[in-house]
């Protein structure tokens, strides 16, 4: 039984991160909670004259969320949903990201699945540097990104993203070998390369990668630098019809690259494939 955690500040982005995890593992046996956080900003407090306001407020938004997760719920219930899939709501006060960070630390989640804009907290993650720090804060956790507006269809190819530079370790990959499994889908390694012919340490590492992927169809690909990381992964996209683009987060790596170019935010506002990302294994 996997435990999937899905973000929710009551957008329509949100709501169709919602439908597409459900579309996502709905031949997976899932226990899905549901997470809205709630917060008073600063400028809210000062303008509270008594500790009793204070209290007032955080009852009002406190209720306001458990009952919008209600809601969420019973939109769920007059859906399609799975025999095999179980919903549960949870509502917690603080920041999205510091709230995961426990929520993730306490328990196993096998993925995170959240969409890339909303009207409060989930808009929060994915600008600017927010992005790479939340990221970071999910030591053992895969964040599956979903752009706005992106709805679930087959996932025929699954991209990942590396340079070959470090030896890669089963848990890292386990994600993209399951997410390959459940869709049938070929997994195309992607090399954005500065020379054209790979050192012997990336020749091991590539080779090691072909063990994790030997009982699935999986291809290799070479592509040239272009003026940035980000013109090259678009091209590819473009041109094989990725349907998903995985990616491991670790200490110098490809990813922290496209970090440097802002490419995340660009990635997940300028693209309509889903986007994961998967922490290193230390």
């Amino acid at each position: 039984m996997k435990k999937i955690l899905i973000p929710t500040d009551f957008s329509d982005n949100a709501w169709n991160t919602i439908l597409y995890a459900m579309e996502l593992y709905a031949n997976i046996p899932c226990d899905f909670y549901i997470l809205n956080t709630y917060d008073i900003t600063p400028v809210k407090l000062v303008t509270t004259v008594s500790s009793q306001r204070v209290g007032h407020l955080y009852e009002t938004v406190k209720i306001e969320s458990e009952q919008g997760l209600k809601m969420i719920l019973d939109d769920i219930s007059n859906s399609n949903t799975s025999l095999d899939h179980s919903f549960k709501t949870i509502s917690k006060s603080g920041s999205l990201s510091k709230v995961l960070r426990k929520m993730t630390k306490k328990d196993h989640y096998d993925s995170i699945v959240i969409g890339t804009k909303g009207a409060t907290g989930a808009k929060e993650i994915f600008l600017g540097s927010n992005t790479h720090r939340v990221i970071k804060e999910m030591p053992n956790c895969p964040v599956l990104i979903i752009p706005e507006e992106s709805y679930f269809e087959e996932i025929s190819n699954v991209a990942f993203a590396t340079d070959f530079a470090r030896i890669y370790h089963r848990a890292e990959i386990q994600p993209i070998v399951n997410l390959a499994k459940s869709q049938d889908a070929t997994v195309r390694m992607i090399h954005v390369y500065d020379e054209p012919k790979l050192n012997i340490v990336q020749h091991y590492n590539s080779n090691s990668l072909e063990e994790y992927f030997k009982k699935l169809k999986y291809d290799f690909h070479v592509i040239p630098d272009f003026s940035t990381v980000e013109k090259a992964i678009q091209a590819f996209i473009e041109e094989l019809e990725i349907d998903v683009l995985a990616m491991i987060n670790y200490p110098h790596s490809f990813i922290e690259r496209l970090f440097r170019e802002k490419v995340i935010k660009k990635i997940t506002f300028h693209t309509t494939i889903p986007f994961l990302v998967i922490p290193a294994d230390n």
